[in-house]
């Protein structure tokens, strides 16, 4: 199949010679001029029928199977349980996919109006972000989703809770990076930002001080998610 084709599924037909695909159907002389709509799978199952039966065309399609993308060609059709099961694997595949390519921001903040503001931050820069407000929620929350990065607030339920946290984080999740957030250093005077020791304590990644400005925030979680 050509490695340029944009459509996790096309049919070649031989009456054109050519390549059909979604959205361009009504190049095809048996089809009826209506754009194929994958929104409804069952419309685009009879679609597809109607013009492979008639036409003899051969159907090119992909699906992603283990992260890793499958291309197959079927010369044949011989009933639509067939081509509904071709569609289920094309469709269902490549929604899964979709979804995965886009990465998950763990935000932890007791702040709500922190998470809402930082929520808005990532998604406008394309994250999917899920939020916790304690660390209890976090780690909790980590039992049944991996995310890409987990955004951490050091002073929650304790004091220290963010870097006890990280650190409870790096030893079950090593391959999850943290960032770690905090206003003690606007609060005491003390220069916490890229603290050494402090990193090494933590386990985390990145320590910056709060307030920080989108651009860096977002600048720190991409360098996280890209070495990931």
């Amino acid at each position: 199949m050509d490695k340029k084709m944009k459509s996790f599924i096309q049919v070649y037909c031989p009456e054109l010679k050519e390549m059909i695909s979604p959205g361009a159907w009504a190049m095809c002389p048996y089809f009826s001029g209506k754009e194929l709509d994958f929104s409804n799978a069952e419309d685009a199952l009879q679609q597809i029928f109607r013009c492979h039966v008639q036409c003899g065309c051969v159907i090119h399609y992909q699906y992603y199977e283990d992260g890793k993308l499958v291309t197959k060609t079927q010369e044949t059709v011989d009933d639509q349980e067939s081509l509904r099961n071709i569609l289920a694997l094309v469709i269902g595949q490549s929604e899964k996919e979709n979804k995965r390519t886009k990465k998950i921001i763990l935000i932890v903040d007791d702040d709500i109006d922190f998470l809402e503001m930082h929520s808005v931050v990532l998604q406008n820069k394309g994250y999917e972000v899920i939020t916790a407000q304690s660390s209890k929620e976090c780690l909790e929350k980590l039992e049944n989703i991996k995310p890409d990065a987990v955004v951490l607030d050091v002073m929650m339920e304790k004091f220290d809770s963010g870097f006890t946290t990280s650190k409870q984080i790096k030893e079950k999740y090593k391959n999850i990076p943290v960032l770690l957030l905090t206003s003690i250093g606007a609060q005491t005077g003390l220069e916490f930002s890229s603290n050494e020791e402090v990193l090494k304590f933590s386990g985390a990644d990145i320590l910056l001080d709060k307030p920080v400005s989108p651009k860096v925030f977002i600048d720190e979680i991409e360098k996280l998610t890209q070495k990931k």
